[in-house]
Order: structure tokens, then C-alpha cells, then sequence
């Protein structure tokens, strides 16, 4: 019932999406998303494994066009390939004004990306992510993200800044093999763009918009000899808060604002026609004031508007230093990817998210410090030559060394310091004031072989199957201090966990009725690495969370009709989720610890559609996915509410028995609510999209419009599903986006405007489960304009 209401929404806003595409306000009629979309690509003149800028208007043709993945071993047509994969173009996030990874909802089936904790990006695909929040020394993401081939292995650097990208690749479902490390979910694979041999090239380009934007980037690729090239590429990008606060104490003061720098250099080489070395380091900087977190208690009705104590504010350093190399011969081809990521991150926050006034005490975090370490190396070996069996074995090793350091302070008689004092000393000398602190040091050692293999049964069908070992292993050294005393635990833990996948597709192509289609079926699975809870004084949350499993099924279709100018592409999953990881209560006060949910269902329909008509000039896009999920398994959760309450009613915990007393424990236990029905976090029923475009012949040049309606449904924030603090509402918008080329000219001129009905959407709620245990909202931006000017050469 909850499927057919959603629906009925959509109807009801058909007759604006009717005037979308009936004025062509929209894309290029050669940009936008793909998986397997008309012409994603061609609207810079480049295909998806190019980089070359666009010189002037290209006349758009689809009928000669293959989309492409590019994958770090491999290039593959995505409408050849058995699985759920979208690639989204940069010109398209250029036009969207999606500037990270939070803006890419809407552009792929099945993904709802959203803000946890104010400063963590939570992935998720088809129900499956990560609702382990401020866990990320100790937990991984759902949902793999790789850039240039490597493996992105905390959670925080997915908070940066999009720059210089050739394309994002999206792939809905458990990923067995290559890109199987924790991917249970899925995988998000970002390809930035390389050097080139041919000519000096570059691109220079200035934005400015409302709440003060200002964006400027700059691209340099320069061949030194004929082998040998280098591209250095920054961007600069900042804006005023989308929010602000109206403390007393603090005034007017910004959040949701931006203050990000970025670098890439990259060296091409290339000594001999079929060995090619790129060594890429790239530099992110971020240091804005903080993410508005809105309680849900806060008596202000404006919803970028907060009443807050405690200043925020964020600084994230990350760089990443990576080695490619491709070896081809005849036979094989042989690449390497070897690579460093260091991240530093600071935080500090109202944890409360409302004042002392209207709460009746503080909470405030001014230390939330994480510092992370990891080297990674990926090889593979796949065959080349036609043969009946193809092939492709590889070996991902890693090591990373992370450090945390928490520190939380709460009371009654906040008096509006603007930088509330940290005392030295903290572990052996606590304040009455100090609630929480942590430092915490945690080591993970990664071995995962793979190894795939096709099959060509006839002509038309084929078998592809592959399996994957993963060896991981933590270890966490953990020392707890407050008021009420001290506590350490060590401990290490390992996981040897096969992964393995199956995918039979058969060719229905008719080359002459202009049909190529292509069904699938495809079974598989996917894990994600268990790990240590770092709380020895738990009395119900082990010392050890389990791995994350997943089996899915999947049917699916990819056509070409009207000799490519109408792609139909549906699938249709159905999986079985086990020991879902999130972060439990626990009858003994601030032992707080990850826990699993022993089984969740998974089951949905995905669809996208694209249409070229009038010349390739009229492009239409659209997408639809509708997904359910039910917890499967009987299974009793606490949460911070249910505890307190057991605190208040059960004689055995009067007098601090949650202290000391076991009947008091016991009580809490068996008060925790079964959750078996209730519906899986993250994962709305219905989401969909709608796109037109059209490409003018104006007075000197060409007049690209596009228009489009985004539609997400509500989900659930928490597996508790309580209806006033996990309820989060659906909400949808509508984005436009002009670009003027003269004719035989570099320069281009655009504007885009997103949120056009300034809708206060809910991006996501969050029930911190430490401190004071408020409910938070956090907003997708407002309605913004941003005017562009660039040259590119």
C-alpha cells in the first residue's frame, strides 16, 4: 500500500513533468547519465575512454556510439555487460551543479546517498551501506568507492569536493570479485582524467553564484615529448552557509558553507607502444565551519535556521598518491595499481544540536580527531586474445594504521565560551564536565585473491563466473576516560570469508529491425569485514561484530531499439541480507558497541529509459526504482530512549544501579523491542527521474536547455523505525540548467539552477546514540543559481 501511495504522488506531479519535457527546458541532447543512456558522452566530443575537450558545437550521433565503463583492467560496452551499472559523465555533474558524492541521488537507480553525523557520507545501494556512524576506524563502508583503481578505505574522504573527473561509474548489487572489498552493496567507481600525447590542451573556468559561490578551475595538459605527458589541474570553491545559528552567544553564525581547496598532478609515460606508467598524486582541503544538524526539538520553524550553543566546525586534509601501470601483449595484459592515502580529520560540534535553554543541559564535542594511514596494491592478469575461455585473475593486499581521539563534555551551566576549554591531562585528570573520551588505535591487514572466468557457450550465450577470498584482520587498542573512570581493551580479530558470483547472458539482437537486446540472470554475493568493539564493561554487546553476507538474485534486460535512439534497461533483484552492522545500546551506561541484525529481505524493480528524437536534438530520460525490505529474523534492539526508560521504571537501577546491578541490566534486556518487520534503514521505496533536452540553432551558436524532476521517497533512518525520530520525509525537486557555445569558438557560457522550488528536503535524521542522544535533521541545499564562463584550448 505504502508502493501504490508513492506512485500516486508521482501522478499527481505528471503534469509538471508533462510541461519538462513538453518545453524541452533540459540537457544536451549528448549529455547525462548512462547505463547504457543515449550519447552520454559525446557532448564534450570525447567517448567515455577519451579526454579531449569539445572544439565548438559536434554534430551529436548515437548510431555509431558504444558506452563505456572504463574499469581499471578493463573498457566493456555497459549494454553488453550482465550487471546493474550507470555512468554519469562530468559534463552531466557539471550541469546538475553536483559537486560530491551527496548530489549524485537521483542519477542512478536505487542509490540514496545522505549526511551522517554532519560530516560522514553514507552510501547506500538497493538497502545496503553503513550504519555505523562515527565508527570509522573500526567499520567499512557497504558500498566500495575506488578512484583511478584504488580503494578509498574511510568513510570521512567521501565527504570531498568533485574535481577534474572523467566519469563515475555505478554498480548496483554485491560485488564478488574485482571490486568486491567491503561491497556488499555495490560500487562507485571514479575515473579522473589522464594526461594525453597529442597537443597542449587545457581548460580555465570561473563560476559565481547566490550565497556567495565562487568557484575557479583550472586544466593543463602539456605532452613534453611524444611519450611522455603531464596534467596539473586545481579547483577553488567556496560559499556562505546554506544555514546559520542564533545562539546568544554565537550571533549569526554560518553552517552548511564551503571552503574547499584541491590539486592533481599526473605523469604520463609511455616508452613502448604497449606499456604505459601514470604516477597521480592528488590534494583535497576542507575547512568550513560545519553541517547543519537541526534538532528536532529546536522551536525555530525555519528550517535553515538553528538554536545552537556551541560553534561548529570541520577541517579535512586527505592526499592520495598512486602508481598505474598496463602491460599488453598479444596474449594477456598485466596492471598494477600501488597506492597511499593519508587523511586528517577534525570536528567539533554542539552534540546536543539545540541550546542548554530549550534542552535544560549542554553536550559539546570538541574533539572528534581521526588520523588514517593506508597502502594499498591491486594486480590483475586477464587474457586478450579471442579464445573460448576468458580469464582474469588478481590480488588486492592492504595495510592501514588509523588513530581516534574524542573528547565530550556535558552539564548545566554552559555560559557561552566560544572554544570550550579542553583541560590537559584528560585520562588521569578528569573534570566533573567530561562525559566521554576516547583514544583509540586500530590496524587492519587485507589479503583478497580473485579470480574470473567466461565462457562462450554459442555464439549468443555465455557463462561468466568468478569467486574472490577475503582475509582481513583487525586489531584495536582502545582506552576509555570520564568522570565516572577509566577503561582499556585490546583485542584482535580475523575473517576468511569467500565471495563468489554466476552470470549466464543471452544475445536476442536483430541487426536489421534496429533491435539490440541482451537478458541476464545473475546470482551472487558480498561481504563486508566484521571487527572489535572497544567496550569491555558491555554486559550484552560482544567484544566482536560479525561480517556482513549477502546473497542476490537478479534478472535483467538491456535493449536498444529504433537502431539506438530508444534504451530500455530493467532489472529486478531479490536478496538475502545478513548481520546487517549497526550501532546498539546497552544496559550498562556509555557501552555503546556495534551489533548485528541476523537477516533482512531485499527486494525491488530498477529501470531506465532514454529517447533521442528530431535529429538527436530532443533527448528524454527517466528512471524508476521500487524497492521494499522487511527484517526476517526475530531480534530485540535497544536504543537510547528504550534504556533510559528502563533506567526510569525498574526499582534495580534506582541509585545508579545501572552501575553495579545485574537485576538492573537484566530489566533494560528484556525491555528492547523486537524489530522483526520492520522495514531496513536507508532504503526509500520510490525514487525517480525525469530529463528533457533540447539543442538550439540560435544567432551565433548553439542553445543547450534541460530541465528535470527528481523524486525520492521516504525510508526509515534507523532499524527501530520509531515514526517521531526515524520517519524521514519524501521530498522532490526541479533543476534547469542553459549553456550558450558560439560557433567556432572555445568559450562557452552557462547557468545552472538547482532546486528550483527551494524545498526544504529532509537529506536524513540521525539519532546520535552517544551523549544526550538527540535527533537531528540535516537538508539538502537550497535553491541555487550558478553562472559559468570557461575557455577551453
Amino acid at each position: 500500500m505504502r508502493t501504490v501511495s508513492w506512485l500516486r504522488h508521482i501522478a499527481l506531479n505528471s503534469g509538471a513533468l508533462s510541461l519538462v519535457v513538453s518545453l524541452g527546458v533540459a540537457s544536451e541532447a549528448s549529455a547525462g547519465t548512462a547505463s547504457g543512456k543515449v550519447a552520454s558522452h559525446v557532448a564534450d566530443g570525447k567517448k567515455a575512454s577519451a579526454g579531449k575537450p569539445s572544439k565548438g558545437r559536434e554534430k551529436v550521433s548515437v548510431t555509431a556510439e558504444t558506452i563505456q565503463v572504463r574499469a581499471a583492467v578493463r573498457t566493456v560496452d555497459v549494454q553488453k555487460t550482465p550487471t546493474s551499472v550507470t555512468t554519469i559523465s562530468a559534463t552531466t555533474l557539471d550541469h546538475q551543479n553536483v559537486t560530491s558524492l551527496s548530489g549524485l541521488n537521483g542519477l542512478a537507480p536505487g542509490l540514496n546517498i545522505a549526511k551522517t553525523a554532519g560530516y560522514q557520507t553514507n552510501i547506500q545501494i538497493r538497502g545496503v551501506g553503513m550504519q555505523t556512524a562515527q565508527n570509522t576506524l573500526t567499520t567499512s563502508t557497504g558500498v566500495a568507492v575506488y578512484i583511478d583503481g584504488v580503494y578509498i578505505a574511510n568513510s570521512v574522504s567521501l565527504d570531498q569536493t568533485f574535481f577534474d573527473l572523467h566519469s563515475i561509474e555505478v554498480y548496483r548489487g554485491p560485488q564478488a570479485t574485482q571490486y568486491g572489498q567491503s561491497a556488499p552493496g555495490g560500487a562507485i567507481v571514479i575515473n579522473t582524467a589522464d594526461p594525453t600525447f597529442d597537443r597542449i590542451s587545457g581548460r580555465v573556468e570561473a563560476s559565481g553564484g547566490n550565497y556567495n559561490l565562487a568557484r575557479g578551475r583550472a586544466q593543463l595538459n602539456v605532452p613534453i615529448t611524444s611519450n611522455l605527458a603531464i596534467r596539473g589541474s586545481f579547483q577553488s570553491y567556496t560559499h556562505t552557509g546554506f544555514a546559520h545559528t542564533t545562539s546568544p552567544y554565537l550571533g549569526r553564525y554560518d553552517l552548511d558553507d564551503a571552503q574547499d581547496n584541491a590539486g592533481k598532478l599526473a605523469i604520463k609515460w609511455q616508452p613502448i607502444s604497449n606499456f604505459t606508467a601514470t604516477l597521480t598524486g592528488q590534494w583535497y582541503n576542507a575547512t568550513p565551519h560545519g553541517a547543519e544538524q537541526k534538532n528536532i526539538l529546536d522551536t525555530s520553524t525555519n528550517p535553515r535556521v538553528v538554536n545552537q550553543d556551541y560553534p561548529a566546525r570541520s577541517s579535512l586534509t586527505t592526499s592520495l598518491y598512486h602508481l598505474n601501470l598496463d602491460w599488453k601483449t598479444s596474449l594477456v595484459e598485466l596492471t598494477s595499481v600501488t597506492a597511499a592515502q593519508h587523511v586528517r580529520n577534525h570536528e567539533q560540534y554542539d552534540n546536543a544540536h539545540v541550546t542548554e535553554r530549550i534542552l535544560g543541559k549542554y553536550d559539546v564535542l570538541p574533539n572528534n580527531n581521526n588520523t588514517m594511514n593506508n597502502y594499498s596494491e591491486t594486480i590483475a592478469l586477464k587474457s586478450r586474445k579471442p579464445m573460448p575461455i576468458d580469464w582474469e585473475v588478481g590480488l588486492f593486499l592492504m595495510g592501514q594504521r588509523g588513530h581516534a581521539y574524542v573528547s565530550e563534555f556535558g552539564g548545566t551551566d554552559y555560559t557561552g565560551w566560544p572554544s570550550y576549554p579542553v583541560p590537559e591531562n584528560l585520562m588521569t585528570n578528569a573534570p566533573s564536565t567530561l562525559t566521554y573520551g576516547n583514544k583509540q588505535t586500530a590496524t587492519r591487514f587485507a589479503v583478497q585473491p580473485y579470480v574470473e572466468l567466461g565462457y562462450h557457450i554459442t555464439d549468443r550465450l555465455h557463462l561468466k563466473g568468478g569467486a574472490r577470498f577475503n582475509y582481513d584482520r583487525y586489531s584495536s587498542s582502545s582506552d576509555g576516560f570520564s568522570a565516572y573512570g577509566n577503561s582499556s581493551s585490546q583485542h584482535s580479530f580475523s575473517t576468511k570469508i569467500p565471495t563468489w558470483k554466476a552470470e549466464l547472458d543471452y544475445d536476442l539482437t536483430r541487426p536489421s529491425s534496429g533491435i539490440e537486446s541482451m537478458v541476464y540472470f545473475s546470482v551472487g554475493t558480498g561481504y563486508k569485514p566484521g571487527g572489535v568493539n572497544g567496550n569491555p564493561t558491555a554486559k550484552v554487546i560482544g567484544q566482536e561484530f560479525k561480517a556482513e553476507r549477502i546473497l542476490n538474485y537478479e534478472i535483467g534486460a538491456k535493449n536498444w531499439f529504433f537502431h539506438h535512439r530508444f534504451m530500455f534497461n530493467i532489472a529486478a533483484f531479490y536478496a538475502n541480507y545478513r548481520n546487517m552492522q549497526y550501532i546498539a545500546d546497552d544496559p550498562y551506561p556509555y557501552a555503546y558497541g556495534i551489533a548485528n541484525v541476523p537477516k533482512i529481505n531485499l527486494y525491488g524493480i530498477e529501470m531506465e529509459s532514454a529517447y533521442l528524437a528530431f535529429h538527436e536534438r530532443l533527448r528524454i530520460d527517466g528512471s524508476l526504482t521500487l524497492e521494499k525490505s522487511r527484517i526476517a529474523s526475530n531480534y530485540h534492539s535497544l536504543d537510547a530512549s528504550t534504556v533510559s526508560a528502563a533506567y526510569a521504571s525498574s526499582p534495580a537501577c534506582a541509585y545508579g544501579g545501572q552501575y553495579y546491578n545485574s537485576a538492573c541490566w537484566a530489566s533494560v534486556e528484556a525491555s528492547a523491542p523486537n524489530v522483526k518487520g520492520n522495514q531496513a534503514p536507508g532504503m526509500p521505496n520510490v525514487q525517480a527521474s525525469l530529463s528533457a533536452s533540447y539543442l538550439w540553432d540560435v544567432p551565433g551558436g548553439t542553445l543547450l536547455t534541460r530541465a528535470q524532476y527528481i523524486y525520492r521517497g521516504n525510508y526509515a533512518a534507523r532499524i527501530i523505525d520509531n515514526p517521531s525520530l526515524d520517519h524521514v520525509p519524501a521530498y522532490f525537486i526541479f533543476n534547469a540548467f542553459l549553456e550558450y557555445k558560439p560557433k567556432a569558438s572555445q568559450w562557452r557560457m552557462s547557468f545552472a539552477a538547482t532546486n528550483l522550488a527551494d524545498t526544504a528536503g529532509v537529506n536524513s535524521r540521525f539519532t546520535d546514540p552517544y551523549g544526550t542522544n538527540q535527533t537531528s535533521e540535516q537538508y539538502i541545499a537550497p535553491r541555487q543559481f550558478v553562472g559559468t564562463i570557461g575557455y577551453s584550448f
